[in-house]
């Protein structure tokens, strides 16, 4: 990416989607917001912008930055390493329900609007902070005979489900009472949408001015 200068603009141009509408809502510039949310959100969400910009195909040929990577630098990764590059690429983000929750080994997710059986995720990270019925925004990788998730983790409030459902109804043309069942093919274009929903939710809370006490 950064010996072609093409790729940076990509990257800027996929991150800009994911940031932008949410930026322009509140007024606020880029620097506030990273600031304002502090870490380790700040650093989601850039991970939800590159993840997304990783599935992303390019121009009439259909470039794709992991293809080209594997083609020149494939040989230095390892099996699994290149396997995983090519599962990311091709998994889209989706909303999940955790459950099942070992700290520091495991948990099981369903998968709330592809369906399907829920599936066991190695993790270990996560796995201190989330608990039963918690919905995260997440690419649930397949690795050999497992699961993982993917470095970008977007906890979903409450707040920010109920708005998401809407946005991604707009987006795909669903009607208000049509079932919210997403294909992978579908979900590949809508990364962006989890991202504002989530910042349409969590930016007013990071910037609401604190509460005044008064003593007598």
């Amino acid at each position: 990416i950064a010996r072609e200068p093409v790729w940076g603009e990509r990257l800027q141009s996929v991150i800009d989607e994911h940031l932008d509408a949410a930026l322009e809502a509140f007024d606020i510039h880029r620097e506030d917001l990273a600031d304002g949310l502090g870490e380790p959100a700040s650093g989601a969400l850039w991970g939800c912008g590159f993840e997304d910009f990783l599935g992303r195909r390019f121009g009439p040929e259909g470039e794709n930055i992991v293809d080209l990577y594997l083609k020149r630098r494939g040989w230095k990764e390892t099996v699994l390493n290149r396997a995983y590059f090519a599962a990311l690429r091709d998994t889209p983000v989706s909303l999940h329900e955790v459950s099942d929750v070992k700290p520091g080994v495991s948990m099981v997710v369903r998968d709330i609007l592809r369906g399907g059986p829920a599936v066991t995720v190695r993790e270990k990270s996560a796995t201190q902070s989330l608990r039963q019925w918690d919905r995260i925004a997440v690419r649930v990788v397949p690795e050999r005979d497992h699961h993982v998730i993917s470095g970008a983790v977007l906890p979903f409030s409450a707040e920010a489900f109920e708005l998401l459902g809407p946005m991604l109804r707009e987006a795909m043309r669903l009607g208000k009472r049509a079932p919210l069942t997403l294909s992978t093919e579908q979900l590949h274009g809508c990364a962006p949408i989890f991202t504002r929903a989530w910042l349409l939710t969590e930016i007013p809370r990071a910037f609401a001015s604190p509460e005044r006490s008064y003593c007598n």
